[in-house]
């Protein structure tokens, strides 16, 4: 059921794996970081599979592997490169709450610095920012709920994801 599922979408560096891992403990979920998922699944990181295959079979591989995760109970913290497969994104908002963590770019290249190693696909051809503004309109577009996550602590993410989470579900 759509409402027992989280999916966090946003850029690297926003906190989808940290927020994700206190969100599900919260409300009693699994929690799934795909990109561990992937390394466990391939045996490789995300940047190995982007230098030893390139970026197409990177975004194929996460989505094969979106599809084969059981989102019941469970919240999920995919790559934000997902955001490139539409049929993945309409697959997902029946299967389960997107939630879009929303950051300033300077935000989210502050917290990126000394990590642009993490496996950013399109980082090869375009700079962080024009990824940043070309994904930004992809990530609202699938959203069920958008946060806010400027000047905010991790548990005050939380809290509002928890919130904005459960009026969703009664809205339903």
């Amino acid at each position: 059921m759509k409402s027992e599922s989280i999916v966090l979408i946003g850029m690297a560096g926003v906190g989808k794996s940290t927020i994700g891992m206190a969100l599900a403990e919260n409300l009693g979920f699994g929690f799934i970081d795909v990109d561990d998922y992937i390394l466990q699944k391939d045996g490789k990181r995300i940047q190995e599979i982007i230098d030893s295959e390139g970026e197409e079979a990177l975004l194929q591989i996460e989505k094969r592997r979106m599809y084969e995760i059981n989102l019941t109970r469970m919240v999920a913290a995919p790559g934000g490169s997902i955001i490139y497969h539409p049929d993945l994104m309409n697959y997902l908002k029946e299967k389960a709450v997107l939630v879009y963590l929303d950051d300033s770019f300077k935000n989210i290249e502050a917290k990126l610095v000394g990590g642009l190693d993490r496996g950013i696909v399109g980082l090869r051809y375009k700079t962080l920012r024009q990824i940043y503004e070309e994904r930004r309109p992809l990530y609202f577009k699938y959203a069920d709920i958008t946060i806010d996550c400027r000047e905010k602590e991790q548990d005050e993410i939380v809290a509002e994801i928890l919130e904005q989470y459960h009026r969703y579900c009664e809205g339903k």
